[in-house]
């Protein structure tokens, strides 16, 4: 009687079901006061798009970021002492109707926001994928006991232990993280980035 410890493995490409777009704002200004004021302004505005798309049924949530600032002091060439202060706001919205992805993110540029827009898959559908693949990688697992109990001359197998390995998702598909252009005349067409989905196992059996 032998025993086989194998890894199995088994992964999946799988198409987002969410974006999270990333809008910021940052303004400058020797006055604390402007710069404070404007990014203000800024994140009120940016807030509300993010209401009103959670109101459309197009977001399912927003997080607002509270507005930060700091001060950057340097002397010019005259040996004058210079201060100017900065604000940034920002603001993440969970978009579901992945359709208005690109018009969501050109709207919020056109605004003056710096956008980025990275691709998720909600908790529901990782939890789904994973259960699936759970399967598949036992199954790698004992077709690689399989191999070497043949190899040995051992065909009945018996499964001992299993442990899980690591599980998880990659990042997005190089499609799946963008950078919007200001000013975008119309909204750029996007497509929807895929997502990893990867599980792994550990399987000891019994050879005789």
């Amino acid at each position: 009687m032998t025993n086989i410890t194998v890894m199995g493995a088994a992964e999946a490409r799988v198409p987002a079901d969410q974006a999270d777009v990333f809008a910021s704002v940052a303004s400058r200004d020797e006055s604390r006061e402007a710069a404070l004021q404007a990014a203000n302004a800024a994140h009120a505005e940016l807030v509300a798009r993010a209401k009103e798309l959670v109101a459309e049924g197009a977001a399912i949530e927003y997080v607002a970021d509270p507005v930060s600032t700091y001060s950057n002091t340097w002397r010019d060439e005259n040996g004058n002492t210079v201060v100017e202060h900065q604000a940034h706001a920002s603001v993440q919205i969970v978009l579901t109707a992945l359709d208005r992805v690109g018009e969501v993110a050109a709207q919020l540029t056109e605004s003056g926001a710096d956008v980025r827009v990275q691709w998720e898959l909600s908790s529901a559908l990782r939890d789904e994928w994973t259960r699936n693949l759970r399967s598949a990688a036992v199954q790698d697992a004992r077709t690689a006991a399989e191999d070497f109990s043949a190899a040995i001359g051992a065909p009945a197998l018996t499964l001992l232990s299993l442990r899980d390995g690591r599980s998880g998702g990659g990042g997005p598909s190089p499609l799946g993280d963008a950078r919007f252009a200001r000013a975008a005349a119309a909204p750029p067409e996007v497509t929807v980035g895929q997502i990893s989905v990867s599980v792994q196992v550990e399987a000891t059996f019994t050879a005789e």
